[in-house]
């Protein structure tokens, strides 16, 4: 994979800036530590995890009754169904495998337009950092790859609690280094979001949950990535990002616009009629998404990023059920 060039360079942070800089609320962490990420269904795995998988192993959690085979353990025939049908039944149990989640992050030009404190791609990476946190919590793993047109930068999956400061090094280094480099990078645009996902070695080879975060601001290719995810038995959670100037812009008069990806301009006369054509567009871009989700079965997640961070994870996020209360 090719990784982000930055024209000079920056001096990675340790365990305790990086937090610092993901997490100015500390408080957050606390919170995000009650929650873990939830799978829709059992998840095929081939490590210990606290994730059901398809298949049936030594977990304590009942899965169904099956009649006795020579050879099985007799420690779990069931004697009070024998006694009820004097057949005699082997309790089955589901095995426990832990879950993988893969975040993808969008760090294509468009992504660092606005403020700097509604910055969708800054947005974005604290979100990531906060749900890989809730999964490593959960003792499960967790691998991030930042795309464009291409994965720039990817951090294969780490496990547990305690690589919790190598995937927050991670985020916080990528957020400096490809903000440090952004204005002048002429390869970070993105057109076809399907053409990241074609590439070797960009897809899950085990089942699990993809988080894809993103403006979706792309020509076409949305609904083939999802597919093309789904493919790999991936559970998808579509996190589509805007900034508050990009749903109520205050623009007006004689203006040049600049397109983010193709830096191309146009001039234009902003008034109070094409605001108007500009919000209902966008609302129904919008719902073209949720549509387009609910009809492949995947988790549409919208975030303004004028809301916090805090906002978005306990108001947006639990009611869609992405995230789960430990039981």
């Amino acid at each position: 994979m090719s990784e982000a060039h930055n024209h000079s360079p920056i001096q990675k942070l340790n365990a305790e800036e990086a937090l610092r800089l993901l997490f100015p609320d500390m408080s957050l962490l606390g919170r995000i530590e009650q929650l873990r990420i939830a799978s829709r269904s059992k998840v095929k795995g081939t490590l210990a995890g606290k994730q059901r998988s398809v298949s049936l192993g030594g977990s304590q959690e009942f899965a169904d009754y099956r009649p006795y085979a020579p050879g099985d353990d007799i420690r779990r025939i069931d004697w009070s169904v024998y006694g009820r049908t004097r057949r005699a039944y082997v309790r089955q149990y589901w095995d426990e495998q832990e879950l993988i989640v893969h975040m993808y992050v969008d760090v294509s030009r468009s992504m660092s337009f606005g403020a700097q404190e509604t910055n969708k791609l800054q947005y974005a990476l604290r979100l990531a950092a906060s749900v890989g946190y809730a999964a490593l919590c959960g003792d499960d793993r967790v691998a991030m790859k930042l795309f464009a047109d291409r994965i720039v930068q990817e951090l294969p999956p780490v496990h547990g609690r305690a690589s919790s400061p190598k995937w927050f090094q991670f985020i916080a280094d990528a957020t400096r280094s490809i903000d440090y480099g952004q204005s002048s990078e002429s390869d970070l645009s993105a057109l076809d979001l399907s053409a990241v996902f074609q590439a070797p070695g960009v897809l899950p080879r085990r089942s699990g949950v993809s988080w894809l975060l993103t403006d979706a601001m792309f020509e076409e290719g949305i609904e083939a990535a999802i597919v093309s995810l789904q493919a790999a038995k991936q559970q998808v959670v579509l996190c589509h990002l805007l900034s508050p100037a990009e749903l109520d812009p205050e623009l007006s008069g004689e203006l040049k616009l600049i397109d983010s990806e193709l830096k191309t301009g146009k001039d234009i006369a902003v008034g109070h009629r094409l605001l108007s054509d500009y919000r209902k567009a966008v609302s129904e871009y919008i719902e073209q998404l949720k549509y387009l989700c609910a009809e492949r079965g995947v988790i549409y997640v919208f975030v303004n990023t004028g809301i916090s961070l805090n906002d978005t994870i306990h108001h947006i996020l639990l009611p869609e059920q992405t995230l789960a209360g430990k039981s």
